[in-house]
């Protein structure tokens, strides 16, 4: 019986040694050898098609960390949905920890993963009219009207029958053609946010046809009709800053426009129409997003 014991312990501690001389590696045990989904916390997503246009969209709502049930929430709407959400319900939850009040991020993208398929569908729904101009890979042009009442009409609704909404506290975020949608709306249905974030504004397109309503809305503001917040950033490099005359024309003034536009709606009405512009030096249009996402919340989202 002795050396059955000692065999026993023998064997023990040469395992236990054995797994002490492990390399941490060996050591590593892992719950799913073949991955799972990454999983943003408390977000859900849902694809609807439009009654309007028959095109299906991926919306992508994240609440509040610890939301109150009884509690009417602010709203962020994020065009470009499948590029922004994840980055704005993460950058928000930290946010909101002290920094901003807690809100709902909505983003409205696509059910697809290619990337390529993604961006030609942005480019329909982000344009107003079809271009006159040769974009690259020969894109479809001309939808973002109709999925502008596929916002208003569907997307919202569909959001404030499932979240408690403050329907008097909505934001809604575009970048580049984005940013282009959402003048669209400021200049054309002012009333449908409370509050717009532009960001690096392709105002360019089709020859600046954009600010063909800018007289009319400026009207409405100048009558004291308009009570609205707007941030206007652009990246300060992605301007072009050469000599070559056919490189100066307005398509290549993307921080001047902005700068300019900015100024003009300044003027308006500064007691009801609030304008704030902000440039991100260092930056150009490819790296300007995450940071114009990040101080986007902080302008629409400001604690009481």
């Amino acid at each position: 019986m002795m050396y059955r014991v000692i065999v026993v312990v023998i064997v023990a501690l040469s395992a236990s040694l054995a797994a002490q001389n492990m390399s941490p590696a060996a050591r590593t045990t892992v719950a799913n050898s073949d991955g799972a989904p990454i999983v943003i916390p408390r977000a859900k997503q849902y694809d609807i098609t439009s009654r309007l246009n028959g095109k299906t969209y991926r919306i992508m709502v994240a609440p509040p960390f610890g939301a109150d049930p009884q509690r009417a929430y602010p709203v962020v709407y994020l065009l470009d949905g499948n590029a922004y959400f994840a980055i704005a319900a993460d950058a928000l939850t930290r946010q909101s920890m002290r920094i901003v009040a807690p809100a709902i991020v909505v983003g409205i993208g696509y059910p697809l993963d290619d990337p390529w398929e993604v961006e030609r569908r942005r480019f329909l729904d982000l344009t107003p009219w079809v271009s006159k101009q040769s974009l690259s890979g020969g894109q479809e042009t001309g939808g973002g009207d109709m999925f502008l009442r596929v916002i208003e009409e569907e997307v919202k609704p569909f959001v404030s029958a499932r979240y408690r909404i403050d329907a008097a506290k909505q934001t809604i975020y575009g970048q580049s053609i984005g940013g282009l949608m959402v003048l669209r709306v400021l200049f054309r249905n002012p009333t449908a946010f409370s509050t717009y974030v532009i960001s690096s504004p392709s105002i360019w397109y089709n020859d600046r046809q954009i600010l063909q309503d800018e007289d009319a809305f400026a009207k409405r503001a100048r009558a004291g009709e308009l009570k609205l917040r707007i941030l206007i950033t652009s990246a300060g490099d992605e301007q072009y800053r050469g000599s070559d005359p056919k490189l100066l024309a307005a398509d290549n003034r993307q921080v001047d426009n902005a700068s300019e536009l900015a100024d003009r709606l300044a003027a308006l009405n500064p007691g009801s129409v609030a304008v704030t512009r902000t440039i991100f030096e260092g930056e150009n249009h490819g790296t300007v997003p995450t940071v114009s996402l990040n101080r986007a919340l902080r302008f629409a989202l400001p604690r009481d």
